[in-house]
Parts: structure tokens; sequence; C-alpha cells
């Protein structure tokens, strides 16, 4: 532990059972930049070997100290950090995830520079190791639509729309002056948190860069609590929670009734997640009598508070779906409720073959301003045409404002695209080849909103352009845009279940290797006179996803359009291309051998 008195930032990190990142997401923390920190990792008791990992970190790390609890929660974990810390500033962070380069230094400059009690940036979610948005409501985005100072009323209720804690960097003062902690009895106390903080700022300064990365462990065993939202466990936990948040606002925020309409409406909204997750067809481990069984538990407790759910839902600009969902849940009308949850249309995922062009587009225009049209080459430069998708009286009041680009895979800087108003274009032909996740700042009615072009008129879940050498694809469905070169690789085979993988343009390729998405680990791929082989029976369990660092020192994926023998070998290539990209999976006979493998 460093002897400095005078610290300038303490990093509590809540450690449990994650020692298969704890390394990355310490290491982040170290790239800060910070001359003076310290650095509190509070174990919950880890019953793997995460407190080994930590102890062989520190060792190196004078800045950085182990504290070992009984295990109670990273609530409590919280509690103690915050406690401990002698920094004049605060931040929190969960041990699996990642700190963006030099982010406390932005926002620790926007909080001395706009006199704030605390000041937040942008998350992203990591999902395989691979980049994607984290904020998928709109209202979200919109806070963080640019660089500003949150000071009225009204800015200070619309923060509450996103209640991540980690995203942020916190005076320290602050908190303990005005108590504010994570209910050390509550699974789900990160909004209880924020609530109060947001509750008792005077300011709170809002910077549009990427600050997190929130590391959602799509194919591992050790679930987050995020990530059990359709749990039983975790419904009733949501119930205290939001009754704890009740409680809040009742004693602490009496006098601010909009403050806590806000409130209650957005936590009533997330309320009903789980029975999403839970009515789905398609999974296999849930079913109707678990729908009724979390319909029950939802039912009993909002009989405590029938009145007031009663005018909440009746006076209240919560969706409509949320309304009927409560109205069915009263009235114990399961079976309809459950219908209409399985027969949910997600807008991204239309099949255009089912709808007259005409309905089609009519359902775009009330959900979406602005959409990729095309992608097209003039003048030997490479454009995305955005259409408006909103009626023509309107798009005079829709100015794009700023397009922009963060590279996929861990490339951390902002990259601004020139975009021309006129033809409505944006420039992507000095984009290096990568994979890039696409967003626009826009002004629509006098409003500043973070946007993401999702959907193509078009409907196709992936449009793909070849120009010359290079091919260009958008996934309408996620924002993707992925820049390759055409003809890169060729895929051989090489004996019974092992495969060669030729460079064609050898400058191209820096270094190739497998990530292990369960384990967070890279298995180097040998390479000898441009071959790369690769033997799926000595990868270990898990997706493995084969990447390789280009020219540029960008990491991307080896893709099916990438390789030249595609059509030639499409038998062999179908059992290797899993989901647009080489992946195994325990070995060769449990790949998918499909038409589906092959898309991109």
């Amino acid at each position: 532990m460093s002897n400095t008195k005078d610290i300038t930032l303490s990093v509590v990190v809540l450690s449990y059972n994650n020692e298969q990142y704890i390394e990355d997401c310490l290491d982040s923390i170290a790239r800060q930049g910070i001359d003076s920190y310290e650095v509190l990792v509070v174990d919950d008791s880890s019953t793997d070997n995460s407190a080994e990992v930590i102890q062989r970190y520190i060792k190196d790390h004078p800045q950085f100290e182990l504290i070992v609890k009984p295990n109670s929660g990273g609530a409590l974990s919280s509690q103690i950090g915050i406690e401990r810390a002698r920094g004049k500033y605060v931040a929190l962070v969960d041990s699996d995830d990642i700190v963006a380069d030099g982010a406390y230094q932005k926002l620790i400059a926007r909080i001395e520079e706009d006199g704030s009690d605390f000041a937040s940036g942008i998350p992203m979610r990591m999902v395989n190791g691979f980049m994607h948005k984290a904020l998928n409501d709109q209202q979200e985005r919109d806070v963080f639509a640019k660089d500003c100072v949150l000071e009225t009323k009204k800015e200070i209720e619309d923060y509450t729309r996103q209640v991540f804690y980690w995203n942020a960097v916190y005076k320290t003062d602050f908190l303990r002056d005005n108590n504010i902690k994570m209910p050390a009895h509550l699974l789900i106390a990160d909004r209880i948190f924020m609530y109060k903080a947001v509750m008792k700022a005077s300011k709170i300064s809002v910077i549009s860069d990427v600050v997190y990365y929130w590391r959602k462990k799509e194919n591992s065993n050790k679930i987050s609590i995020t990530d059990q939202t359709a749990e039983f466990h975790m419904i009733a936990d949501r119930c205290d929670s939001f009754e704890a948040q009740m409680k809040i606002c009742i004693d602490e925020f009496q006098n601010n009734n909009e403050y806590n309409k806000s409130i209650w409406e957005n936590s009533f909204i997330r309320m009903y997640y789980p029975l999403y997750e839970i009515a789905d067809e398609e999974n296999e481990d849930k079913g109707y009598d678990d729908f009724i069984a979390a319909c029950e538990r939802y039912r009993l407790f909002l009989l405590q508070y029938k009145a007031f759910f009663n005018h909440l839902v009746m006076n209240s600009d919560i969706p409509l779906s949320t309304k009927y969902i409560t109205e069915r849940i009263m009235t114990k009308q399961y079976e309809d409720l459950y219908q209409f949850m399985v027969d949910k249309d997600n807008v991204a995922q239309l099949d255009v073959e089912r709808y007259d062009s005409n309905v089609y587009n009519a359902m775009l225009r009330l959900i979406h301003l602005i959409s990729v049209r095309t992608i097209e080459q003039e003048n030997g430069r490479t454009y995305i045409k955005l259409q408006l998708v909103v009626n023509s009286e309107e798009n005079d009041e829709i100015d794009i404002l700023e397009v922009f680009a963060y590279n996929r895979y861990f490339e951390q800087k902002k990259i601004v695209l020139d975009y021309d108003p006129v033809t409505r274009r944006i420039d992507i032909t000095d984009l290096n080849d990568a994979t890039y996740v696409l967003a626009i700042i826009c002004r629509h009615r006098g409003d500043i909103h973070y946007y993401i072009p999702q959907v193509a008129e078009e409907l196709a879940k992936v449009k793909k352009y070849t120009f010359g050498e290079s091919v260009v694809t958008y996934n309408t469905g996620t924002a993707i845009l992925t820049l390759q070169r055409k003809n890169r690789f060729t895929l051989l085979a090489n004996g019974e279940d092992k495969y060669l993988l030729g460079v064609n343009y050898p400058e191209d390729v820096k270094e190739m290797f497998f990530f292990n998405v369960a384990e967070n680990i890279r298995i180097p791929v040998e390479g000898k006179n441009d071959l790369y082989e690769i033997n799926p029976n000595e990868l270990p369990d898990g997706d493995n996803v084969l990447i390789y660092k280009t020219k540029d020192d960008l990491y991307t994926t080896v893709r099916k359009v990438e390789l030249s023998n595609s059509d030639l070998d499409s038998e062999m290539v179908s059992k290797v291309i899993v989901r647009g990209k080489i992946e195994f999976e325990k070995g060769i006979d449990e790949i998918l051998d499909s038409d589906d493998a092959l898309d991109e």
C-alpha cells in the first residue's frame, strides 16, 4: 500500500469468484495515469483462486491492497471500501470488468472544472470479449449525448434512467456526508445507491465518451447477478429492492414528487424483465409453470401496495405493455399474458416477407429516426448512406451533429467520421480493416439524442457490399460495421480434424491466436511459411474464437468473407465457420454443420 498522504483517487474493486478476469480488471486500473492513487480490492471470500491471483498481482503494485471479508455480498464490500478510502475521489469497479484507458483522468478533470459531486461517462457491454452497446433504452443513451453539467431538477431526474454505479467517479466526502451506500441486506442494491447519489447531488458532470466495459459472461458457468434475471430467487430480490426504493422515496425525497415518480416508473418497468425471460418457448429450462409462479410472486407484492400501483399505472408514462402486464397479474389472467409475451415482436428481427412493405416501413417510422439505407462507393471513396425514417414534414427537424465509431475489439479511441448533410452520407473510406460500433448524435425537435442506427429498410439482418478487394458488412440489428479484405485467407484440410490457414497477404497479419471465451485466455496459433496450423482437439472446452492482429494493431476475427476458397470447399468450410467466424467448441464433432453456420 502506498504511504502517500495526499491521495487523489481510491478505487474500490468488488471481488468475488472472478479469477480468470481479475487481472485484466486490475491492469486496466493501473493504466489510468493517476499520479497518486490506491486500489482497495475487497474480496467476498471467493471460493476460487481470486485471492491468490490478487496476492500475486499486488507484490509488484504497492498501490494495491487486498481486503478479505466473510462472504456477505457485494453491497457490504462497497461499504467497507468507501469507509477505508483515503482518496479525495472514489470509484467502484466490479472485478470482472475493465476501466477504459484514461477514464478516471477525464472524470476527475470534469468534477474539478464543473464543481460537481460526481462525473459519469458511457458504459459499453463486453460479450465474449467483444464490444456491444450497454444502454438499450433511448432515454438512457440520451443522457450521454454531449458533455454537460446536470443541475436542474429535470436534468437530474433524467439521469435516473441509467442506474449504473461503476461508470462514475464520486467525491468521497459527498458519499460519506450524505450516507450514500448500498444496503447490505439487499442483493440488488445498486439502484438504491444511485438514486440517493443523484438526488443528493447539486451538480452531475457527464462526458460523451466511453469510460467502462461491463463484462457479460454469456458462455461462462459463473453467471453474474445481472444475468440471473429469470432465476426465481431474483424475482423475490427485485421485489425487495423495489420496496426499499419506495421507502427511500417516502423517507428522504418526500418533497420531490416528480423525482419519486421517475424512480417508481423506472423501477416498475424493470421489475417485469424476468417475465419476458421466462416466457420464452425456446427456453428449455423454463415453462408455463415457472411463469405462473413468477406472476404469483409479483402479485403478492403488488397486493401490499394495490392502491398505490393502481394510481401509478393509471397516471404515469410507463409503456402500455407494462400497464397491460400489471392489469393481467392483478386479475390473474396469466394465460393471455403468457401468450402476449411469447408472441412479442422485436423490430430489429422482423422478417420483411411477413409484411407488406408499406406496413413495415410505417412500423419503422414509429420507432426509428434514422436508418442505414445502403453502403455505396463513389470516386474511390466508400460511404454509408442514411435515411431519415420519419414523415417528410419532420425531416428538416432532424440535424445530425456528429457520427463516430469505436473499434469493437478493445480499441478505446473514439473515431469521428465525416458526414455530409446534403447527401446524408458518412465517409468511412479512411477506416482501417476491423469491426466497429457505429453511433450518431442528432437533434430532433430541439432535443439531443445519442442514436444507434439499427434498422435498414431492406430488413436483412446483415447487408454485405463488395468494392474491389474490400468487403463491407453492416449488421442492422446491432449497428456493427465490419471492413474486411477479400480473399485474405485460404482454409485447407490437414488430416482428420486438423486445418491449415493460409495467409494470402502476410503483411496484413501480425499475430494469430484463439480466444477462449469461458476462461478469458489466449491460445497462440503457431505460423510457419504463412501457414497457421489449427487443431481444435488441443483447444480448451468452450467457445474458442480465432482472432488476428492487423498491421494497424487492431484485433478482428477470421471470417468467412475473407476465405478465398469458401465457395469451392463449402462443405469443409461449413464445419469450421460458426456464426460467420472460425469458432470451435469442444472439438469438431460438436460444430454446427448447416447453411446457417455460414451466415455472417
